[in-house]
């Protein structure tokens, strides 16, 4: 067999649909992927429900949190599912759609940029919150954490681009069967995205949460040898500012899993050589990311979880309340038929 007819067959396997190919690695990231779709959405719009009516809740920095649900929230909301049309349509259903592709994989990934500048915001702020709090409500007024949010949605746009003037592309990825940014097209800009984009935000906040942590370490010190008037008020603080930045940690050492292993395998594979299975892979696990933030609220924030479990309950009370109350205006209705009237009022 010749290499034309050789390559024609791989072009013409790289164009059926996952779901046809390979169907138990298709369900099997479809699942994957929809149980990832379905905390994202839910988990980061709650995030914004507890943002808006909990005060006391991710009072420093807030804005940035907020910042980083709204881009996690356009991934898994909009980009997961485009994901799972990928592998259940394949590119020769985008054939004609390349409008839709195009903004697919922008608006995807002006998103990861935004969430990456979002993360190197909060762990900034916390750094000057913990390390240098006599200018922190200086630097950090409300209205210049929402303009700085503002400026990371335009920044990262302006990262993604060059992928429209020809620097980089958009289209079908064979590989990761998903409209995204082309990893191929010019690797320049493909070192840009794994080491600017990517590798800075990750040296940023690495260097943040050191000196944070060292602070936080010489603050115990000092803390529990002081004998002052109220030691159990400075020892209670120490401990919330302690639970709050390991909150945030987490959320570091879960971006550090997430995409690490994408920006290595982009950078390194040159030659566009590597199994498919290895790309679908790291891209679904960079996709992951955007589901992740609401888990680790919950898992170690209590004021969150809390915040979040009355909203709930409030929903369910308030949902079985109109429930009672169209029972009772039912049945007063009915008995009103044989007697007389029964004035019915809202409790």
């Amino acid at each position: 067999m010749g290499l034309p007819m050789i390559a024609n067959e791989t072009l013409a396997k790289v164009r059926v649909p996952l779901l046809d190919t390979d169907p138990i690695l298709a369900i099997l990231y479809i699942c994957v992927l929809c149980v990832a779709l379905f905390i994202g959405t839910v988990g980061n719009t709650l995030t914004l429900i507890v943002s808006a009516v909990a005060k006391n809740v991710n009072k420093v920095g807030k804005e940035f949190i907020v910042n980083l649900a709204l881009a996690d929230i356009c991934v898994s909301s909009f980009a997961d599912p485009m994901c799972i049309l990928g592998v259940v349509k394949g590119q020769a259903w985008f054939d004609d759609k390349i409008w839709f592709c195009e903004l697919i994989s922008s608006v995807c990934l002006t998103a990861c940029f935004c969430a990456f500048l979002s993360l190197s915001l909060v762990s900034t702020n916390r750094y000057i919150y913990v390390c240098h709090n006599s200018v922190y409500y200086t630097l950090f007024k409300r209205k210049i954490c929402i303009v700085l949010c503002v400026i990371s949605w335009i920044i990262a746009f302006f990262f993604q681009f060059p992928n429209f003037i020809g620097w980089g592309d958009h289209g079908f990825d064979g590989k990761s069967h998903q409209c995204i940014w082309d990893r191929t097209a010019n690797y320049s800009y493909t070192l840009f995205v794994s080491i600017a984009l990517i590798g800075s935000p990750l040296f940023l906040m690495s260097i943040s949460y050191v000196l944070i942590f060292c602070h936080i370490y010489e603050t115990k010190v000092n803390v529990y040898s002081l004998n002052t008037d109220d030691p159990d008020r400075l020892k209670k603080t120490w401990t919330q500012t302690l639970q709050s930045s390991r909150t945030l940690f987490v959320l570091f050492l879960v971006f550090v899993f997430c995409w690490t292993p994408y920006t290595t395998v982009i950078a390194m594979d040159v030659k566009d050589s590597l199994p498919m299975e290895v790309h679908l892979f790291v891209t679904l696990l960079a996709h992951l990311h955007s589901s992740t933030s609401f888990l680790v609220y919950c898992i170690f924030n209590k004021s969150f979880r809390k915040a979040v479990a009355n909203i709930l309950c409030w929903s369910r009370s308030s949902t079985s309340s109109d429930t009672m109350d169209t029972k009772s205006t039912e049945t007063s209705r009915t008995s009103g038929s044989a007697k007389k009237p029964v004035e019915v009022t809202d409790s």
